[in-house]
């Protein structure tokens, strides 16, 4: 760890000693009045139906033409046991002894059905998955309509991270589509050649372990395990020597209860069952965990960019083929991770995707609302009589781009897109 990120370190840690309940005050209204916003990256999808469908000025001389999509893939079973393997452990253990609450058996008995429905399914498209991008797909068909029924082109182009989850994304979004629009010519591609090539491009992981003393420290001024083990343990002694990890046991809590919203099958409700100031510590921790290794933030942007700026061009790339006149092509749709998305957004300059510091983003960033399950960029391309725009939409909301000024209203000129990109 160099010199720099050392002084960092320690700044941080003070700082956060300082300031008490500083981060848990920010959220913690949210959680109660919207426990779900507190849910990170692993929130399901949702729609906001007053959301816009602008159309460009003079309407008639534009016309939409071409769709380039990525979407990451939808609500999923969570992908690492080892995030609450300890956690499960140590209950089953307290289980054996008899140490249970009536809370604790409650809580048990709610993870212990999550853990088992994970058996042979960890990482794979949960159920709600397949509903999410079917949802999407259509709201897409509907908006463009014109895209999808045009006689000259007829292609959709489909590329896939070799993850199943993913595969069976688009398998379950480009169904609907056809089943909208029987005429389109839909190809796929997966392999572990386009996930090196810029759906999952592979970083250099040796930041995480400066990222992981960073979160560390984060955990140990905000959780408070101390404060669950006689909620749901009869013998708080005992449970100390059985919880080797105190932050991973309440940590784990946290991921049983993220991904009960994946688990909508279950039917269960965690959240009366852990305490909300809790829940609220742990989202921000989350928070923090999931933009020091993802996203780009001022510490370790330079390796994490990188996957950003590959999918961009591969924009670009297949923008310019789709705007060759005697192009066949409709639509490109990519299905991969919030590893790429992330950086994505990020480099376009959109909004809800900032350049902070790591501290930064445990105090002000909330993963839920920018990359929720199925989370999405589509740019829509609009042919004029001398130029093309474009309209940029993330998570189906009308985005600006900060770096460029639109010809109008939420409209850029696909020129100055394409520049920016290769600019980067």
């Amino acid at each position: 760890m160099n010199q720099k990120l050392n002084i960092r370190y320690f700044a941080l840690l003070a700082a956060l000693l300082l300031s008490g309940n500083l981060f848990a005050q920010i959220t913690r209204q949210r959680m109660i009045d919207d426990p779900i916003s507190g849910a990170s990256i692993f929130r399901p999808y949702c729609f906001d139906e007053s959301a816009e469908n602008s159309k460009p000025d003079g309407a008639g001389n534009y016309k939409p033409f071409y769709i380039s999509h990525f979407g990451r893939h939808g609500a999923r079973y969570s992908s690492q046991q080892n995030s609450w393997q300890h956690t499960m452990d140590c209950f089953d253990a307290a289980n054996a002894e008899g140490l249970l609450t009536k809370e604790g058996q409650s809580l048990y008995s709610a993870i212990k059905a999550i853990f088992e429905t994970h058996d042979g399914m960890y990482g794979e498209l949960a159920p709600l998955g397949a509903v999410e991008h079917r949802q999407i797909a259509t709201r897409m068909y509907n908006r463009e309509k014109q895209v999808f029924a045009s006689r000259d082109r007829k292609e959709v182009r489909c590329v896939s991270s070799i993850y199943s989850r993913c595969l069976m994304s688009m398998a379950n979004f480009t169904e609907e589509l056809s089943s909208l629009a029987p005429q389109l010519e839909i190809s796929y591609l997966a392999g572990k050649r386009y996930n090196n090539d810029y759906i999952n491009a592979p970083v250099e992981n040796a930041f995480f372990k400066d990222a992981d003393k960073i979160i560390d420290s984060l955990k140990r001024v905000t959780l408070k395990p101390q404060v669950l083990m006689p909620l749901y343990f009869t013998d708080v002694q005992r449970m100390n020597e059985l919880v080797t990890d105190a932050y991973a046991f309440e940590m784990g809590i946290y991921y049983f209860w993220a991904i009960s919203y994946d688990m909508d099958f279950l039917g269960l409700d965690l959240t009366s069952m852990i305490p909300v100031d809790e829940l609220t510590a742990c989202s921000a921790v989350d928070n923090a965990i999931r933009y020091a290794k993802v996203a780009v933030s001022e510490e370790f942007g330079k390796y994490t960019r990188v996957k950003g700026v590959k999918l961009l061009k591969d924009f670009v790339a297949k923008a310019d083929d789709a705007l060759k006149q005697e192009s066949k092509v409709a639509a490109d749709l990519r299905f991969a991770h919030d590893s790429a998305f992330l950086p994505m957004c990020a480099l376009l300059g959109i909004e809800g995707y900032p350049i902070y510091t790591i501290e930064e983003a445990h105090a002000n960033w909330n993963a839920a609302d920018v990359v929720p399950m199925c989370s999405n960029l589509q740019m829509v391309f609009y042919k004029g009589k001398s130029d093309v725009l474009v309209k940029v939409l993330v998570n189906e909301k009308e985005s600006h781009l900060s770096a460029l000024t639109p010809v109008q209203g939420v409209f850029y000129r696909w020129d100055d897109v394409r520049k920016l990109i290769e600019e980067l």
